[in-house]
């Protein structure tokens, strides 16, 4: 008996300090307001905290154990908690990179604003670069441990929104754009927008029929119960809703920028492979053109460049079969494509990006003069949106144009200082015309 209970007193003891330990961190950013961070610290705080209050709750469990299996079975419980604790120190990482965002302040600036606009308007955003292999997001990533452990958000807490960015590409100015995609997951999380999109489709006769067939069809397909193929299937569906609105997001915020954003980070990878989380990247390219020429960009982009545009319109076109529940999944996006569309024109509601062709006129202008390009010939301050486009455009045909272009022009030398100078210029000029 006395083994077992030193056991549990080293382990439980070993949680704690780990917990203690890594807290320093998030408590040092909380006795100084002016560092960066602060909800982001506030909220590993309260985790960290939650994990104490688990400790001391299985020190009462572990008192009333009725038999020794029942203690053992506590200790291995503490022990895969002490693993999970120190798995947090990543995390700290994140507060690091609060306090040196690996972004330049022209585009941390626009993030941070776009964020207040799709999220809410005290939304913390922090920007990691990782060694994932793509652009990533989470939203309030502690919240279940807090409210199952410890005693939840304070009301009114701010949204914590970490956007992770492959370390390959933290100074690839022109990519950044994907990260208005990654702040929509984030809307999703704070506005529910999955949840009515997938209420909306329940409620439609054709949807609900077509839905069941799949189930049934899933289910002898593999060998696994209705309700297991029920679950499988609404899974990926709502993963990829998810990815429709997040792209239509991005799409409307930014116009073609996101287009060539993502033809640069995806498609070379592949465009016909579903994934578990995402449609096809070909399926969501031809979604993205409708977007973009219902939203009047259809002449600006061949204008740009004719034969990336010639070539993007042949590879969205191409139709490509596919087979059982992806079938279905294929059809269901499209099928709700225009609930997908009102969802993100609510959420972007006054932010919707369209052409204004003399801007953009004068933006080009002024990036090939090698100017970064904050305010207009009348001293109105420049959209952000239309100097990424402009510098998108002037990178393609600096690289030759055509689709090996996109390839190669995020790393324009001179676009690179000048795009990140426009960008915080430009939202100096933003602050002084609307103070």
């Amino acid at each position: 008996m006395g083994s077992l209970d030193d056991d549990f007193s080293f382990v439980a003891a070993s949680v704690e300090r780990a917990a203690r330990v890594q807290r320093a961190a998030c408590r040092a950013v909380l006795s100084d307001q002016t560092q960066r961070g602060q909800s982001l610290a506030l909220h590993l705080d309260l985790a960290y905290d939650a994990i104490e209050r688990r400790v001391v709750d299985r020190r009462t469990v572990y008192a009333s154990a009725p038999d020794d299996t029942v203690r053992r079975d506590a200790i291995v419980e503490l022990q895969r908690l002490l693993w999970q604790v120190r798995k947090l120190q990543s995390n700290l990482s994140w507060l690091e990179a609060a306090q040196d965002p690996p972004l330049d302040l022209g585009t941390r600036y626009f993030v941070e604003d776009v964020a207040r606009a799709l999220v809410a308007k005290d939304a913390e955003v922090t920007v990691v670069a990782t060694d994932f292999t793509s652009y990533a997001t989470s939203s309030d990533p502690w919240e279940p441990l807090i409210s199952n452990w410890g005693s939840g958000l304070p009301a009114g807490a701010a949204p914590v929104v970490v956007v992770f960015i492959p370390r390959r590409e933290a100074h690839s100015g022109l990519l950044h754009p994907l990260i208005v995609h990654e702040l929509a997951h984030a809307a999703d999380s704070q506005h529910g927008i999955v949840d009515e999109v997938w209420r909306i489709a329940q409620a439609r006769k054709r949807f609900a029929a077509r839905f069941s067939k799949a189930v049934t069809a899933f289910s002898s397909a593999h060998s696994v119960s209705l309700q297991d193929a029920n679950d499988h299937i609404t899974q990926a569906l709502r993963s990829w809703i998810a990815e429709s609105f997040c792209d239509s997001v991005a799409t409307h915020h930014l116009g073609p920028t996101y287009l060539y954003s993502f033809l640069s980070e995806v498609a070379p990878g592949g465009l016909d492979d579903p994934g578990p989380n995402h449609p096809p990247p070909r399926r969501r390219i031809r979604r993205m053109l409708i977007d973009l020429d219902r939203l009047g960009w259809t002449d600006v982009i061949r204008n740009a460049d004719a034969d990336l545009e010639s070539w993007v319109r042949d590879l969205a076109g191409e139709a490509i079969p596919y087979t059982g529940h992806v079938e279905f999944l294929v059809w269901a996006i499209d099928e709700l494509a225009v609930v997908v569309r009102k969802a993100t024109e609510r959420i972007v509601a006054g932010r919707i990006f369209c052409p204004n062709l003399d801007e953009l006129a004068e933006v080009s202008e002024l990036l090939s003069a090698r100017i970064p390009p904050a305010q207009r010939h009348n001293r109105a301050p420049v959209a952000r949106e239309s100097i990424i486009v402009a510098a998108w455009h002037a990178a393609l045909i600096a690289a030759g144009g055509g689709p090996t272009a996109l390839a190669t022009a995020p790393d324009a030398a001179e676009l690179a200082e000048l795009l990140p100078s426009a960008l915080e210029l430009g939202a100096l000029v933003a602050t002084w015309s609307n103070p």
